[in-house]
């Protein structure tokens, strides 16, 4: 049913309701009525009735009118788009594939920057793929397109700020400034944004740092490791040493493993902790 079948449709049904309501209102003694009572109340009814047709036939017309504006509206729209997709040297098939691509891409880049600063150093060749597929796109002249002209200046963006935010760890170094302490450091979104992962730092900076990890001194400049390097295991929850060596083959060699480390760990070799960085002694 279209609107102008349900709108003269309520009209009706309103007409009939008024006139149910007077009705109910009006009540009439046939029997007792005179002819010219009768006639006069007749000419009343007659009356509402061409009222009534006449309003229905007069929001016809507007009706009517609003259909034709809103249909040459919409033909002016499809031959604005014509024009565009002419001048673009592609139809609206073409154009949707490329407002598809623009935004998989987008979405893949939203996922990106959410990933850590480490982890988008590590995956670097990543982001390198992302900015080739952007720069192949901007070959496409369909890009010069309204949506996708849009989208892709919202990815340049999110390129930018994948770099800016694996900036600090692909420099992986950090200076001490007054009032630093290891916990804040590693809390830092462009450090690890954990402040748990101190001791990773802590680790890799022991011989500047010293036996005691809550004393540091402005201006020292820290190695702020983004992965593990060659002979090093970086702990994860839940391991031990014993867990650790059985990874590389021989659950035995856990002491080998506490000795290369003894200093970082303590006397006590099962007391390792999550983030800390070990030395892998060579087979």
């Amino acid at each position: 049913m279209n609107r102008k079948v349900v709108f003269i449709f309520t009209i009706a049904l309103l007409a009939v309701f008024s006139f149910g309501v007077f009705a109910q209102q009006y009540s009439y003694d046939y029997e007792t009525m005179k002819k010219e009572e009768y006639f006069a109340e007749l000419q009343k009814w007659q009356k509402r009735e061409a009222d009534a047709k006449a309003a229905i036939a007069q929001e016809e017309s507007k009706l009517a009118q609003t259909e034709e504006q809103l249909s040459a509206t919409q033909a002016e729209i499809e031959n604005t788009w014509n024009e565009i997709y002419a001048m673009l040297d592609t139809d609206k098939s073409g154009y949707n594939d490329m407002v598809d691509q623009a935004s998989a891409l987008e979405n893949d880049l939203n996922s990106f920057v959410g990933l850590s600063p480490e982890e988008i150093y590590s995956r670097s060749d990543e982001l390198e793929t992302y900015k080739n597929r952007l720069n192949e796109l901007r070959k496409d002249k369909r890009s010069l397109g309204p949506d996708p002209y849009k989208i892709l200046s919202r990815v340049e963006g999110l390129i930018q700020e994948a770099v800016k935010k694996g900036e600090p760890a692909a420099a992986g170094k950090y200076t001490v400034a007054r009032g630093d302490y290891l916990w804040k450091i590693s809390k830092m979104p462009e450090i690890y944004g954990d402040p748990y992962a101190w001791i990773r730092i802590y680790s890799a900076n022991r011989e500047q740092i010293g036996d005691n990890p809550d004393l540091i001194y402005p201006n020292r400049i820290f190695d702020i490791p983004r992965m593990p390097g060659r002979n090093e295991h970086w702990v994860a929850r839940g391991e031990s040493l014993a867990s650790i060596a059985g990874s590389t083959g021989n659950a035995f060699s856990w002491q080998r493993i506490y000795e290369a480390n003894k200093e970082l760990i303590g006397e006590d070799a099962n007391m390792i902790f999550p983030h800390m960085i070990l030395k892998m002694p060579a087979n």
